[in-house]
């Protein structure tokens, strides 16, 4: 950690210098798109205006809907974009002279009468991309994830600040949303599902990972859902990221090239041609991650090692309508020595030796094209897909042999097809209509021990390869019942082939802004998803009794109010309630996958005996960026029970019953906002995740962690408080910029509690714990 900190005071001693340089005048360019929100039309003479600026700087659209303006000074900027008939709206823009600013606007139509209209303009900065979203939902951007304190350039990490979210483990990027299993978040990309997009995914936890595939060098504006999701989503039941990739700048060719103690990237864009709209953009990104290691600041004897690239290439055409091709993919792979010294073994893990490999991506192409004044088609063709090699022995007392612990090679893919109908059929009137085909393959194999101390345990449990289908439909209409008050209303179905079954899914919400600054929002949702393809697989006496598992349920209630404070200034509270049914669990047990955290050797055969409920509130006071300062305060209050097999009410592992969190962060502009500081702050309070209690006598008997099963999860782990900090210095020169960061995740060193072992050395049953400080300095260039 002295290295470490001998950078952070190497950074402090830049930024100093950088104070005295001479600033000079800096401009840039900002252009960018104005469409209509619903059907994507352009919207030609809508005007642009630099709020604040003297003498007055503005522009309005061409036909295409497209703008420029030039020679704009660097730093921030607040637009006005109006247009007669739609709503006018404010956004913000951090001009930087390394790139140009390239943004895309949609305004949403108007539905008063003209001569009733009073132009007020809204910030649309915590507004969904998704004009049906009317609960639960937000967009985030990608200046935020490398913002906020302890986003450490990651979307999940970055919205475990947001209230009703709470992080699985500092280990990992698993979060916990209104007490579901992490394994229940959805992603998608560019509309189409795919695999978890994270390095090492499942290693600790199912659904999180060590670092995210995504870079934000390529990510667009996205949207983060938490509940009673509209009618377009299927098969997710806690959460959904719905991510975008930008599209690469059209004019000019630019790059990025960052290096840091988590990774080196490359980054470029730019269009193919001179004369042409088509243009591509693209990320690699190798890892260092091992330095932290070197550095004694992960205490670990394992060296992570991945790498990974993200790309989209777009093709707009005069008459067939926009293709965009886009993919991520990555590696990971990573390995571990047993340790050779009895003495030294304190836990059964110190015997273990493994070696993980992972391969995981996913790819596709896009296409858009008018169908009408008013109307547009997305399509969709992708294929996804996960190919997982995880080989763990565990070294004989003799140290003369290793006897087999676990042997698993899982390919897993999808392909998918999926088109949607966008339609407007008045002001009040929108319709979005469509289906998606998954045709899931698979390969998995996995041999394991179902006992620790028993090698002669070891034995196959899974060998099965095939195809299984997954079809889903969703028709979804907005009505504008009155210029202050909107109704959604959808049906989502969904038939899975591997189990036979077919699920309706009503879907509904409604907003009213019944006082100026106020709104009444509610929302219902009937949600469903399959299990991992490998509960299905298992073989127990050579047969496969988790075949015809129905897929998990649950119906989410919602209702909020937004108080609109002032223009800057939010306040907002949700209420929810999930009942969860159709849950897989073992017969007579308390085990159910409602709790499920990770288990690749799991052996059990599985009923649909599991009812769950979890109910809460979620507060947020926001006050977003504006006079160079922001803050963000959330605070969750939630139960969460579930009863299984053996018919008794239990807390889940995930009740944690209250997360805390308050975000701050400040900007300062030097030499006529040719240096940007910006500083930025989080601490949370979480309650501790749930355990069952230990059975120690039977524990040390047999030299292995025995748990009171009857009273599941009745115990939690000490209330874990943490702070993250994250520095971003940024230097605009002439033709280039440069951004120095910082950041610090558990700054106060909170110990992370990892479960209990038995220790080899005392003979006694000890709670596990470590103290994990990831600290990250970059260095980025953007020319």
């Amino acid at each position: 950690m002295k290295t470490f900190f001998t950078h952070f005071y190497a950074f402090t001693f830049l930024l100093l210098i950088s104070f005295s340089v001479k600033g000079q005048s800096i401009e840039q360019t900002l252009k960018g798109k104005v469409f209509d929100q619903v059907t994507h039309e352009p919207i030609m003479g809508a005007t642009i205006l630099i709020k604040n600026s003297n003498p007055a700087i503005g522009t309005s659209t061409d036909e295409n809907g497209n703008f420029v303006i030039s020679n704009l000074p660097v730093g921030r900027h607040n637009l006005q974009i109006s247009f007669v008939g739609y709503e006018t709206i404010l956004t913000q823009v951090m001009v930087t002279s390394g790139k140009e600013v390239v943004i895309e606007i949609a305004l949403k139509e108007d539905v008063t009468v003209l001569n009733e209209v009073v132009v007020k303009a809204s910030l649309q900065k915590e507004r969904p991309l998704n004009t049906m979203a009317t609960v639960s939902a937000r967009s985030f951007s990608v200046e935020e994830t490398s913002r906020y304190a302890g986003g450490m350039n990651d979307p999940a990490r970055m919205v475990s600040a947001y209230a009703g979210v709470t992080t699985g483990n500092l280990q990992d990027n698993s979060i916990i949303v209104r007490g579901n299993a992490p394994q229940g978040v959805q992603w998608r990309l560019e509309g189409v599902e795919i695999p978890t997009p994270h390095h090492f995914s499942g290693g600790n936890v199912a659904g999180g990972g060590i670092v995210t595939l995504f870079s934000n060098q390529v990510l667009g504006n996205s949207d983060f859902l938490s509940g009673a999701f509209p009618a377009e989503y299927g098969s997710a039941t806690a959460a959904i990221f719905d991510m975008k990739l930008r599209t690469g700048n059209t004019s000019k060719r630019e790059h990025t090239a960052q290096i840091g103690v988590l990774g080196i990237d490359f980054a470029s864009e730019g269009p193919f041609s001179k004369t042409g709209e088509s243009s591509y953009l693209f990320n690699y990104r190798y890892s260092t991650f091992g330095l932290l290691g070197d550095l004694d600041v992960i205490p670990s004897k394992q060296r992570l090692k991945y790498q990974d690239l993200s790309f989209k290439l777009n093709f707009p055409t005069q008459r067939i309508g926009t293709f965009s091709f886009w993919g991520i993919g990555g590696t990971d792979n990573t390995s571990k020595k047993a340790e050779t010294n009895p003495a030294e073994w304190k836990i059964d893990f110190d015997r273990i030796e493994n070696k993980w490999e992972t391969y995981l991506g996913a790819t596709g192409i896009s296409h858009r094209i008018k169908t009408g004044k008013n109307s547009f088609l997305q399509s969709n063709l992708a294929l996804s897909g996960v190919n997982t090699t995880i080989i763990t022995k565990r070294i004989t007392d003799d140290l003369q042999n290793f006897t087999p612990d676990m042997d698993l090679k899982n390919i897993t893919g999808t392909f998918t097809f999926g088109t949607t109908l966008n339609h407007r059929f008045s002001s009040k009137t929108t319709f979005k209509t469509g289906i998606t085909h998954k045709q899931l393959f698979y390969k998995y194999n996995l041999s394991s021990t179902q006992d620790h101390n028993l090698p002669l345990t070891y034995a196959q449990l899974i060998d099965d390869k095939g195809t299984t289908n997954v079809s889903e439909f969703f028709a979804q209409m907005q009505y504008n019942l009155s210029p202050s008050m909107i109704i959604n209303t959808g049906l989502h179905t969904e038939y899975f082939d591997l189990s036979n079954e077919f699920v309706i899914e009503p879907r509904l919400g409604f907003q009213w802004n019944f006082l100026p600054k106020h709104s009444l929002n509610l929302g219902y949702g009937k949600h469903s998803r399959p299990e991992a393809i490998n509960i299905y697989m298992l073989k127990i006496n050579e047969q496969q009794p988790n075949k015809n598992l129905k897929l998990s349920k649950a119906h989410h209630f919602i209702v909020g109010h937004d108080w609109r404070l002032n223009s800057n200034l939010r306040l907002k509270t949700e209420l929810y309630y999930q009942h969860i049914y159709d849950v897989p669990g073992e017969a007579n047990s308390s085990y159910s996958l409602i709790n499920f955290k990770q288990d690749y050797a799991l052996h059990k055969t599985l009923i649909n005996n599991t009812i769950g409920r979890n109910f809460g509130i979620d507060i947020t006071l926001e006050r977003f960026l504006n006079n160079n300062y922001y803050y963000l305060l959330t605070a969750s209050l939630f139960d969460t029970k579930y009863k299984a097999g053996d018919n008794v009410w239990h807390n889940t592992r995930y009740n944690k019953n209250y997360v805390l969190n308050a975000l701050f962060g400040k900007e300062f502009f030097f030499k006529n906002n040719s240096r940007v500081l910006d500083v930025n702050a989080r601490i949370s309070v979480t309650g501790g995740e749930r355990y069952s209690p230990i059975i120690e006598n039977k524990s040390i008997d047999n030299k292995i962690i025995i748990k009171d099963e009857s009273r599941a999860f009745e115990k939690s782990f000490p209330t874990l408080i943490y702070a993250d900090l994250t520095l971003n210095y940024r230097i605009n020169h002439r033709k280039s910029s440069s951004v120095f960061s910082f950041q610090m995740k558990n700054i106060l060193g909170a110990p992370i509690y990892e479960g209990h072992n038995y220790n080899f050395q005392n003979q006694q049953i000890k709670l596990s714990k470590s103290t994990l400080v990831i600290p990250n300095l970059s260095y980025k260039i953007e020319f």
